[in-house]
C-alpha cells in the first residue's frame, strides 16, 4: 500500500471557514464542500433564513455550521461578526468571499446608483471581509482566502460594465493583498476564482439582461462551450485552493468557464 493512501485528499478538520453569500449558489455549494471536508462553517448572508437553512443541512449531514446575518457592505455588521467569531471560535482559518451582485448597465448611460450598489457589494464587501479575516490570520500566521471574481472581468461588456469592472477590482485587491501578507512573513494565501456562466439565481438575472439574444439556451450557446457550469464545480476548485494541497498557490486568478472564449 502506498504510504498515506488511506488519507483523504483534502482534510480541513477543525478549521473555521467563513463563507459570505452562503445561502445560495456558489456560496451554498462551497459551504457544503468545506463542511464535507471537516471544516466548521460560518454561513453569512443577508438572507438569514437561507443561511440558517444551509447550516441546518450541514448539521443534518453530520457536519458543523452556524449562521449569521450579514450585509457585506456594512462595516458595523462586519464588526459584529468579528466580535462573535472571536467569542465563539477565536479564529478564522478560511474565508470565501462569495457574496455578489450583477446589474445591467453600460458606460454611455451609466446610472451612478447602479455603479455604487455594484461596487459596494462586490468590492467593498470583499475588502471588508478580507480585513476581518486577516485580523485573525495575522495572529495565527496562517490562513487561506478565496475571492469570487468573474470571467466578465477579463473582457469588455456593453450590458454589465460596472459588474465587470467591480470583479476586475476584486482580482486586483486579491493580488495586492497576497503580496502584502506574504512579504510580511505570514503563510496566508489569497487567490481569486473567475467563474463563467454558472447555473445560479444570478444566472437567471443574466438571462434577463441578455434576453435580446434569445431564451436561456441561446444565451448559453453564445457565452459557453456546450453548457453552463454547476455551483459544485466551482466549489471543488475553491476547496482545493483553501486546502494544503494548494500550499504554493497565492496571488493568482483562476478562470473556470470551460474555455468559453476558445
Amino acid at each position: 500500500m502506498v504510504a498515506g493512501q488511506n488519507r483523504p485528499w483534502i482534510d480541513l478538520t477543525g478549521r473555521v471557514a467563513v463563507v459570505t453569500g452562503a445561502a445560495a449558489g456558489i456560496g451554498r455549494a462551497t459551504a457544503l464542500a468545506l463542511a464535507d471536508a471537516g471544516a466548521v462553517v460560518v454561513a453569512l448572508d443577508l438572507d438569514l433564513a437561507g443561511a440558517e437553512a444551509i447550516a441546518a443541512e450541514i448539521g443534518a449531514l453530520g457536519g458543523s455550521a452556524q449562521a449569521r446575518a450579514l450585509d457585506v457592505t456594512s462595516q458595523s455588521d462586519w464588526h459584529d461578526v468579528d466580535a462573535w467569531i472571536e467569542s465563539a471560535f477565536g479564529r478564522i482559518d478560511i474565508l470565501v468571499n462569495s457574496a455578489g451582485i450583477a446589474l445591467k448597465d453600460s458606460v454611455g448611460d451609466a446610472d451612478l446608483a447602479t455603479y455604487h450598489r455594484t461596487f459596494a457589494i462586490n468590492v467593498e464587501g470583499t475588502l471588508l471581509g478580507m480585513q476581518t479575516a486577516l485580523r485573525f490570520m495575522r495572529q495565527s500566521g496562517t490562513g487561506a482566502i478565496v475571492n469570487l471574481s468573474s470571467s466578465a472581468s477579463l473582457r469588455g461588456n456593453s450590458l454589465m460594465a460596472a459588474y465587470g469592472a467591480s470583479k476586475a477590482a476584486v482580482a486586483h485587491y486579491t493580488r495586492s493583498a497576497s503580496v502584502e501578507v506574504l512579504r510580511a512573513g505570514h503563510d496566508i494565501r489569497i487567490n481569486a476564482v473567475h467563474p463563467g456562466l454558472i447555473e445560479t439565481a444570478m444566472a437567471d438575472d443574466l438571462y434577463k439582461i441578455y434576453e435580446r439574444i434569445g431564451p436561456p439556451q441561446a444565451v448559453r450557446a453564445a457565452v459557453t462551450t456546450g453548457r453552463a457550469g454547476r455551483p459544485d464545480e466551482v466549489a471543488d476548485l475553491i476547496l482545493y485552493l483553501v486546502s494544503d494541497r494548494a500550499s504554493y498557490v497565492s496571488g493568482t486568478s483562476i478562470v473556470i468557464d470551460r474555455a468559453a472564449n476558445a
